[in-house]
């Protein structure tokens, strides 16, 4: 009876390494799809997320689907996607923003960050852009897009 009872859980415990093993395998297999392989200055090899095929796309004016996409981003749930959301920047204070407007003036947006530019680089106040990014985890339990120039557009410029 001791025995048949070890073996119960012998057998639960390979399946659950055996699960365990091929969800590790589906995240690895995914990730390496949308990373780009590409050789530095130095000749060291740098890998870089692609972010030209968004698993989200967020329209210029649809208020809804960005605050329902801000809500998942902020809450964790978007980890590691990759987005594109046209939208109006904001930096109020120390944080950059793309955010949208409802026709009541209600703002929501998300904090992104572009790799390889100071601050004083990235595009200014108020213009209008399309930002293709990976969502990461800042900080604990933070969550923003990170992207580089290349996948930074500005739409309409401030006059």
């Amino acid at each position: 009876m001791v025995e048949k009872k070890n073996k119960g859980i012998i057998v639960g415990i390979v399946v659950a390494v055996v699960v365990l093993i091929a969800v590790v395998a589906v995240v690895l297999v995914t990730k390496s799809d949308r990373e780009e392989t590409i050789e530095s200055g130095d000749g060291g090899i740098v890998v870089q997320m692609d972010y030209s095929e968004p698993d989200v796309v967020v329209e210029y004016g649809d208020y809804d689907t960005m605050r329902a996409q801000s809500k998942a981003i902020q809450n964790g749930e978007m980890l590691g996607k990759t987005v594109r959301i046209e939208g109006i920047v904001s930096h109020p204070m120390t944080k950059y923003s793309i955010v949208q407007e409802d026709e009541d003036g209600n703002k929501i947006g998300t904090e992104f960050v572009i790799e390889g530019l100071d601050e004083d680089e990235y595009p200014q106040d108020g213009e209008r852009v399309v930002i293709s990014g990976e969502v990461i985890e800042k900080s604990t339990l933070y969550y923003i897009i990170k992207t580089r120039p290349e996948f930074v557009e500005v739409v309409e410029e401030n006059e």
